[in-house]
C-alpha cells in the first residue's frame, strides 16, 4: 500500500489518533490551523495516557505539554487534571503517572497551582508499593522535592510493614549529593531517617543477596525432564540457558526436539534456542509454523529464523501469501532475494489490532535494517505510518536517514514528533524547510 503525506488540516478523528501516537502532524495542525474544535482531544490527552508502552517508549508528557502551550490550554488541562481528583480514578496506573507528568510540566512553566495540585497528588497505588507522583516532584524541585517526598515515604514506612523502597530518588543525583542532603534532613525529621534507613537496609538486602535463579546449573538432560515433570512451567528461562550453554549440551536438547511429537514440549524446547537458533535446518521442524497454537508458531519461527535455507524461504514466501505475513517477514530476513520488498509491501494491510500491528512491523523493521536501499521505502514508510510504537517509528526514521531515503514531508514532520531522538534524527536535515 502507499503511504502519502496526510493532508493538514486533520479530521478530528486523525488528530486523535496522532496524539495517541506521537506523529509531528498533531502539533503541525496546531501550527497550521489553530486547536478550534479539537481542545477536548488535546485535554483527554493529557488526563489519560494513550501511548502504547509508556514503559518503552519516550515520556510524552513534555510533547503533550508543547500542544497544550501552542493550543493556550494550560489553565484548561489543569483544571481537567484537578477535578478527576474529586471523581473515582481510573485502576491504570499509566493514567496517575500522565497526569502527574503534565503537572510537572505545567508547574515548571510557571503555575503555581500546578505545583500545589502535583504535591498533594503524591500517593500509593493501593495495596502496591507503587508511587504517584514522586518522580515528578523531584525533578521539578531537585533537594527540596526529594525531602519532601523522603518525608511522606518515611510515614508510609512506619505505618505499613509490607510497604517498600529503593534508592532510585537518590541516583538522579550526582555522586552522594542526594543522600547527603537526606543524611543531614534525617537528624531533625525521624520520617526522613525512617525513609534513609530503609533505603540502606534494602541496598544491603541487594548486595547480600545469593538466590538469584542460575540457569546454567542445568545439564541439557536436566532441561529435558524439567520439561516432562513440570507441565504448568512456561520455561522462558530456557531462553536464557540456551544463550548460556555449549553446543553439546544444545545439540542434547536438539535432538529430543526433532523426536518430540508433542506440542506443549516442543513449544518450550524452542525457547532454547530462541537467542542462538536451532543447530542447523532440519524439515522436520517446519510442522510447527503453522500448528494452531500461535505462541509455538513463533517459538518455531525464532527459532528457525537465523537459518538460511531453500525450504525455510518456500515457507517465508507462503506464510506472506497466506496472511500470515509477520512471521514469513520473519524467516526471509536471512533467506531474502532482490525484489522481496515488493512482495511484502503488496500484502500490507492497515491492521486494527494494535499488538498485532506492533509485531509486523518489527519484523518489517528487521528485514529493512538488515537489507537497507531504496526499495526498503514502502515497508519503512508503513512502520512510519502505522506502528502504534513511537520507538519502531524511530527505528523507521533512522533506517530512512541513514539511506537517505526520507520523503521530504516525514523529514518535516518529524521534526515535530514526540520522540526526541527522532527529532534529532532529522534536526540536521534542514532541506524541508
Amino acid at each position: 500500500m502507499r503511504i502519502e503525506h496526510p493532508a493538514l488540516p486533520l479530521t478530528k478523528a486523525a488528530f486523535f489518533a496522532a496524539l495517541r501516537t506521537g506523529h509531528g502532524r498533531a502539533i503541525q495542525q496546531i501550527e497550521n490551523h489553530g486547536s478550534n474544535g479539537l481542545e477536548d482531544k488535546i485535554i483527554e490527552a493529557c488526563v489519560t495516557c494513550l501511548s502504547y508502552d509508556p514503559q518503552c517508549e519516550a515520556a510524552r508528557a513534555p510533547w503533550l505539554f508543547a500542544i497544550v502551550e501552542r493550543a493556550k490550554l494550560n489553565t484548561e488541562v489543569m483544571q481537567a487534571i484537578k477535578a478527576i481528583e474529586h471523581k473515582p480514578s481510573s485502576p491504570k496506573q499509566r493514567d496517575f503517572d500522565q497526569r502527574s507528568a503534565i503537572l510537572k510540566e505545567l508547574a515548571a512553566s510557571g503555575s503555581d497551582d500546578a505545583r500545589r495540585l502535583l504535591y498533594s497528588s503524591l500517593a500509593r497505588i493501593p495495596e502496591t508499593s507503587d508511587v504517584i507522583g514522586a518522580d515528578d516532584i523531584v525533578a521539578l524541585d531537585g533537594m527540596d522535592g526529594l525531602i519532601y517526598v523522603a518525608r511522606q515515604l518515611g510515614r508510609w514506612l512506619q505505618d505499613d510493614p509490607d510497604f517498600w523502597i529503593d534508592d532510585h530518588l537518590c541516583s538522579q543525583f550526582d555522586g552522594e549529593k542526594g543522600l547527603a542532603a537526606l543524611e543531614r534532613e534525617a537528624a531533625v525529621d525521624p520520617d526522613v531517617a525512617s525513609y534513609l534507613a530503609e533505603i540502606r537496609k534494602t541496598c544491603e538486602g541487594f548486595s547480600g543477596s545469593s538466590t538469584r535463579f542460575n540457569t546454567t546449573a542445568y545439564t541439557a538432560t536436566e532441561i529435558v525432564a524439567h520439561v516432562k515433570k513440570n507441565p504448568r512451567d512456561r520455561c522462558y528461562w530456557f531462553r536464557q540457558w540456551g544463550a548460556q550453554a555449549d553446543n553439546d549440551q544444545r545439540e542434547i536438547v536438539f535432538a529430543v526436539l526433532l523426536a518430540s511429537e508433542e506440542p506443549e514440549h516442543a513449544k518450550r524446547l524452542f525457547r532454547c534456542f530462541t537467542k542462538t537458533g536451532v543447530p542447523r535446518f532440519e524439515s522436520r521442524l517446519l510442522q510447527w509454523i503453522d500448528h494452531p497454537d500461535e505462541e509455538l508458531q513463533w517459538a518455531a519461527i525464532t527459532a528457525l529464523a537465523p537459518i538460511t535455507h531453500k525450504e525455510l524461504r518456500q515457507a517465508a514466501k507462503r506464510l506472506i501469501a497466506d496472511g500470515n505475513i509477520a512471521n514469513g517477514i520473519a524467516l526471509l530476513v536471512n533467506n531474502f532475494v532482490e525484489g522481496d520488498f515488493s512482495m511484502c509491501a503488496g500484502q500490507l494491510a492497515r491492521f486494527e489490532d494494535a499488538d498485532e500491528t506492533h509485531h509486523l512491523v518489527g519484523q518489517l523493521l528487521d528485514l529493512c535494517e538488515a537489507h537497507p536501499g531504496i526499495e526498503a521505502l514502502d515497508c519503512l514508510l508503513y512502520v512510519y505510518e502505522f506502528s502504534p510504537c513511537s520507538t519502531c517509528r524511530k527505528r523507521a526514521v533512522k533506517a530512512l536517514t541513514d539511506t537517505n531515503t526520507t520523503p521530504l514531508w516525514v523529514l518535516a514532520e518529524s521534526a515535530f514528533d514526540a520522540d526526541p531522538e527522532t527529532r534529532a534524527l532529522v534536526s540536521a536535515d534542514r532541506s524541508f524547510t
